[in-house]
Order: structure tokens, then sequence, then C-alpha cells
């Protein structure tokens, strides 16, 4: 059972963390979410019922946790965020040197749900089931979202950095 829990969180770590760094913009608060995920995994076994594949699992599982930790802090004030509310700032030509600080000034000004959905679909090169199994919902839904995260972050970096 150990060496099989091994595995898992070898193979998923990376991902799990790095979904939690950048839902909670938090290095801290992204390790602790994720030892909680796994702390969970491996002793629960009876709450992972084998009917979702492990990743998605543990994604699932590292969202609630995060929506819950945003919830206890209560920064879910960029829920249901419009990109027109951006306020507009001189055109800044952004180096692609920090392609990185770029896309972690789009994905903070984003609301929630579509920031997760795209580190889940970018970063973390799930399909659109996956996704849709992780977030509970349908694969339409999940296009859907998908097409409107994509032009929020477009709408916000023309906001910031000019067109």
């Amino acid at each position: 059972m150990k060496s099989d829990f091994e595995a898992v969180y070898s193979r998923h770590k990376a991902g799990i963390y790095n979904f939690c760094c950048r839902v909670l913009n938090d290095v801290d608060e992204a390790k602790d979410v994720v030892q909680e995920v796994f702390l969970r995994f491996f002793e629960s076994p009876v709450r992972f019922d084998g009917e979702l594949p492990v990743k998605v699992w543990l994604f699932r599982s590292a969202r609630n946790r995060c929506l819950n930790v945003i919830r206890d802090k209560g920064k879910f004030s960029n829920i249901g965020y419009e990109s027109d509310s951006v306020p507009a700032t001189e055109a800044v030509d952004p180096d692609m040197h920090d392609a990185p600080v770029v896309v972690e000034s789009l994905l903070v000004r984003m609301s929630i749900d579509y920031r997760e959905i795209l580190i889940l679909r970018e970063w973390n090169e799930m399909s659109y089931d996956e996704i849709a199994q992780a977030l509970d919902i349908t694969v339409p839904a999940v296009k859907s979202k998908l097409f409107k995260a994509r032009k929020q972050a477009a709408a916000i970096y023309r906001k910031l950095y000019g067109d």
C-alpha cells in the first residue's frame, strides 16, 4: 500500500501543487492544501471509491480544499468578475522573458471559476472529460467556461498591456 501511495504522490504532487499555487496565489497555503489532499487520500481509502480516476479525484479534492481556503479568507470577491471592471492602465510592453509574471498577473485578476478551468486545461493538460469530472460539470459546460475564461484573460491582458 505504501509503495502505491508513493507512486501516486510522485506522479501527481507537482500538478496538484502548481494548481493550488495558481488558484490560491499563496505558496504556503498551497503546500498546506497539497498535504491535506494527499493525507486524506492516504488515510481514507474508503473515500476514494474508484469511481473517478485517481488524477481526477485528487484535483477535485484539491479544488474543494482551495475553495474552502478562499471562502474562509473571504477572497470570493472576484466571483462573477467582469473584465470591463479592470481599471484601464497605461499600456505596457510586456517583456516576453517575464511571461510567467504576465500570466500570474492575469490569473489573479480572473474570477476563480475561470482561473481554475484554465489552470486545469493549460497547465495540467487535463482533457475536457477529466475537467468535467473534477469540477462536476458537463463537457459542454467545460468548453463554454474555457471559451469564456480565455476571452476574459484576453480582455484583462488588453486592459493591462494594451493591444
